[in-house]
């Protein structure tokens, strides 16, 4: 799964990444070192008019025909899987496709003295976890939301977590966001894990904490190894 990840990107790198101008950009965007479930991060997906652009949501999926938003906080991952037919996110697998930002993920690893948390990210490069998106309304409240698509971890991540989040490449960008896009081509998108070379480093228990949000919580935390798991497994 994905519970955690970083985006910490600057308006030159989201520019480069979604061909996008500076001016186009929210004002309201946020770094996050360890950012968790419903707080607020950026996604890039068609806006009312059709126009790709790039929006601030709440993580955690809100059906709009939830009756209780609380819902999101159980739907901040989507199975590749099941994605298609689940009732909570079919209807924007179809039709709310959207890409979240990322510079890595945590996970968590069990080793005999507990859980081991791992950083994981693809270098210095930011890259783009395919997700969904969704509009929940009652009232006066009106409430933007995402969920992030995972799949079977590949061979080397699989020492760490069984799943992963589901990475979509920058040459798929356009056809993940294409409305037009058959069924059978978004999942395998989604459902063929991408096989990196990931950078993989142990970071501090302090991560354990939503509260410690910063870049701090990046730091290798074993000094005498700092290895990237392909060369620790491969």
């Amino acid at each position: 799964m994905c519970g955690r990840f970083t985006q910490d990107i600057d308006t030159e790198d989201y520019s480069e990444l979604y061909n996008l101008h500076e001016t186009d950009l929210p004002e309201e965007l946020t770094s996050r070192w360890n950012g968790a479930p419903t707080q607020s991060f950026a996604v890039y997906r068609a806006n009312e008019e059709g126009q790709r652009t790039l929006k601030v949501h709440r993580w955690g999926l809100i059906p709009s025909w939830a009756k209780d938003p609380a819902i999101g906080s159980r739907l901040i991952n989507a199975r590749s899987e099941t994605v298609a037919s689940k009732p909570s996110f079919r209807s924007a697998f179809r039709r709310r496709r959207c890409l979240v930002p990322a510079n890595g993920w945590f996970e968590w690893q069990k080793v005999p003295a507990g859980k081991q948390p791992w950083w994981i990210s693809l270098g210095k490069q930011p890259f783009s976890f395919g997700g969904l998106w969704e509009f929940w309304h009652q009232g006066q409240d009106r409430i933007a939301t995402f969920t992030i698509l995972t799949c079977e971890s590949s061979g080397t991540l699989a020492e760490i977590h069984n799943r992963q989040p589901a990475i979509i490449s920058r040459s798929d960008y356009d056809k993940w966001l294409d409305p037009a896009m058959p069924e059978s081509g978004l999942l395998e998108m989604v459902q063929v894990p991408h096989q990196g070379p990931f950078d993989c480093r142990r970071v501090s228990s302090e991560v354990n904490s939503p509260r410690n949000d910063h870049a701090g919580i990046l730091m290798q935390q074993d000094t005498e190894r700092k290895r990237s798991l392909r060369n620790w497994l491969c």
